[in-house]
């Protein structure tokens, strides 16, 4: 892996640019690529909700470096093991599901960072380059630069969020809307205005705390509508629904068209 391609979601954040991407439950390198060469910023490697395994998703960080697309793997759950794996494949981070107190936090923290940040377990692996980066910088370089992303996606997380993004090591708080407008009561409802203000709580206490916000939208004028509102990182549907939405205009244009079928 160059040493360039590591960490550029982090870098480009940094940079204050608004970060455009997807969801990627398909395990599928070239699905990777197609979305890289769409012009997404980044794609979720999606282990909670998606078929990846270890060997394939260590393969679609790769194709996804390659042209420069930023990757988080989210994980099934908030677990050492599941941390570890993900990173050890060189993604830039990791996107953690149900966060709901500071414990669960520093938990996340602790398995992504190295010691004498955390307790991530040493190994000569892609993520360092198998052994031939000078290991007391790559340390470091990790340490400092592997992101850290936590999901607010319940009332009870809601309610621990000023100390939960307050702790050191957090980089992002992803706002869930679907499983918040379930947490509130309102399943699926996720324009009610009850998660619209959900939304900017969240946005005020990120901004409060200087952390980044990201959160998940369905379509581009809900993507452009979350931008506008502040969120620095917008994830937009899962590609498997962009193939389908797009193979179905496709069919429709032509079957408006065609007489005969």
């Amino acid at each position: 892996m160059n040493k360039e391609m590591a960490f550029i979601l982090k870098r480009r954040l940094t940079n204050e640019r608004a970060l455009l991407g997807t969801f990627a439950v398909l395990p599928s390198v070239d699905s990777i690529e197609i979305l890289a060469l769409g012009g997404f910023d980044f794609v979720v490697l999606d282990r909670e909700h998606g078929p990846h395994s270890v060997e394939k998703l260590q393969d679609m960080v790769r194709v996804a470096q390659l042209h420069e697309m930023a990757t988080l793997v989210r994980v099934p759950e908030n677990s050492k093991k599941e941390i570890l794996w993900a990173l050890d494949s060189g993604a830039d981070g990791v996107l953690v599901p149900m966060v709901e107190k500071a414990s669960d936090a520093i938990k996340a923290v602790k398995a992504a960072k190295y010691t004498p940040v955390g307790e991530r377990g040493v190994a000569l692996v892609r993520s360092a380059q198998y052994g031939s980066q000078e290991m007391t910088s790559y340390f470091k370089e990790s340490n400092d630069n592997t992101f850290v992303a936590l999901q607010c996606e319940n009332t009870t997380g809601l309610a621990n969020l000023e100390e939960i993004v307050n702790i050191e090591g957090v980089d992002m708080i992803f706002f869930g809307p679907f499983d918040m407008s379930a947490s509130l009561g309102i399943p699926g409802r996720t324009q009610d205005p009850k998660v619209e203000e959900v939304a900017t709580q969240i946005l005020k206490i990120c901004k409060s705390a200087g952390k980044a916000a990201g959160t998940f939208a369905t379509t581009p004028e809900e993507a452009a509508k979350r931008f506008e509102q502040g969120f620095n990182l917008v994830g937009l549907g899962i590609e498997a629904s962009i193939y389908l939405n797009a193979a179905s205009r496709v069919v429709a244009d032509v079957k408006s068209k065609g007489k005969k079928i």
